[in-house]
């Protein structure tokens, strides 16, 4: 078969909006993330451009007070030094002697206990690095006035900051192109795997409907020459082949462009749970467990589409089975939290149970046990928090080994269709079927 229905086909070329959406993410992340690494670079580079200047420049006042103090002359002409001499309780000044200066306390200091002082002060507006120490009777202050080599610092990190704004601004251009350019092959591989749903989806449909229609036509013909367990058999064949045939719907529906919402309304979570478990009662009663449903004979209804929802209460029981011990038991019940707000649904098992510390791990995609009848890679269960995420719901797993263990899918009820429908409207069907790269379940 070579023809498209409109859902089954991909445009050449472009993903899906849920895809659209996860590619941006990733270009977003991966941009800031290189803008990142290239701004801590120039950053790192401007601080220790800044941090060697001033290094520089306490080695050029170092330089200058000392060759003031050498040359013993308070007269010195160094229009940024000035040296100041205190003999017998005398001090003798420079001409044009800054306002403040000398430090009479530091002199005084040093005369008593023969120390050399080198302090920062501010006086009228300037900063002075000042240096007093004693030879012989003598005791010398030269006076460093710092506010050239300050300007300069200053100019320098003003142009160590603009290089760094400028360097940010090209770190953003050239990590979005890299980013770019980095996700195009993962753009295009959505695409191939979108394509090939869409693909296999529509060459699988037509069988499907054939299967469905014979099953259907065969059911209606011999319903009332078989037996009450084989008619019965036969029309669960028929809402086997129905229900598979929604699966490609839901598949071609995933592979269109945008994956719209389509189908989603009030659904009775009860009647979806009471028809899952009688579609798995003789299969639990040929593993010798007994199934029980608990439920009130009031509608609890969500807001959403009913195959995916029927495929995670089909998914969480084909798990419960599949890890169960002959004799055993499977608990499901519905009720309502939060003062009628959530809807949760709960399936306990007797069963091998699991590491309280797997909790997290088993759903994620293919992550395996070793243990169990059940689908021992965790594509279900991985599914089964897509679906739910995807409905604004959570779910989540409490066991322990050898203790059984229980599920519990929590979905906003059908009353708080506000915050239930615009999160299932954000995130669209199409996420619940988008690829993890995981690891094993239950």
């Amino acid at each position: 078969m070579n023809g498209r229905t409109g859902n089954g086909r991909t445009g050449k070329g472009r993903a899906a909006a849920p895809e659209r959406r996860v590619l941006r993410a990733v270009r977003i992340r991966l941009t800031l993330q290189t803008a990142g690494v290239i701004t801590v670079v120039v950053l790192l580079l401007g601080c220790l451009t800044y941090c060697l200047f001033a290094r520089y420049q306490r080695a050029e006042v170092n330089r200058s007070l000392q060759y003031a103090l050498r040359s013993n002359r308070p007269g010195h002409d160094d229009p940024c030094t000035w040296l100041y001499v205190e003999q017998a309780g005398r001090i003798g000044r420079p001409a044009q002697s800054p306002a403040g200066l000398p430090l009479a306390d530091a002199i005084r200091q040093t005369s008593l206990d023969h120390r050399t002082r080198t302090v920062s002060v501010a006086r009228d507006g300037t900063h002075y690095a000042v240096r007093t120490e004693q030879r012989g009777n003598e005791v010398f202050q030269a006076v460093f006035d710092e506010r050239y080599l300050r300007s300069a610092r200053h100019q320098v990190l003003l142009t160590l900051l603009t290089a760094e704004l400028v360097g940010l601004v090209l770190a953003l251009v050239t990590g979005a192109g890299l980013a770019r350019r980095a996700i195009t092959p993962l753009g295009r591989a959505l695409t191939r795997q979108r394509e090939f749903v869409a693909d296999a989806s529509h060459e699988l449909r037509a069988p499907l409907t054939r299967l469905h229609t014979r099953a259907q036509l065969l059911a209606r013909q011999r319903s009332g020459n078989l037996a009450p367990e084989t008619a019965g058999e036969l029309e669960r064949l028929v809402t086997g082949s129905r229900e598979l045939a929604e699966v490609m719907d839901d598949l071609l529906l995933s592979a269109s462009l945008d994956a719209p919402a389509a189908g989603r309304s009030r659904i009775d979570m009860g009647a979806l749970a009471e028809a899952a478990v009688e579609a798995e009662r003789q299969r639990a009663a040929q593993a010798q467990l007994t199934l029980h449903l608990t439920r009130s004979d009031e509608p609890i209804e969500v807001y959403g589409s009913a195959s995916p929802l029927r495929r995670v209460l089909a998914a969480l029981l084909d798990n419960a089975i599949g890890h169960s011990i002959p004799g055993g038991s499977i608990r499901v019940a519905l009720r309502t939290s939060d003062e009628g707000h959530a809807v949760e649904v709960t399936v306990t098992d007797s069963g091998i149970g699991f590491d309280p510390a797997d909790r997290r791990r088993i759903f994620e995609r293919l992550t395996h046990s070793g243990e169990g009848r059940g689908r021992r890679y965790g594509i279900g269960l991985a599914l089964v928090r897509n679906v739910v995420e995807a409905h604004g719901g959570t779910v989540s797993a409490t066991g322990r080994p050898g203790e059984g263990a229980e599920f519990t899918v929590r979905l906003p009820a059908a009353g708080d269709s506000g915050s239930s429908r615009s999160a299932t409207l954000r995130h669209g069907y199409g996420r619940s079927l988008r690829p993890r790269t995981r690891r094993p379940s239950r």
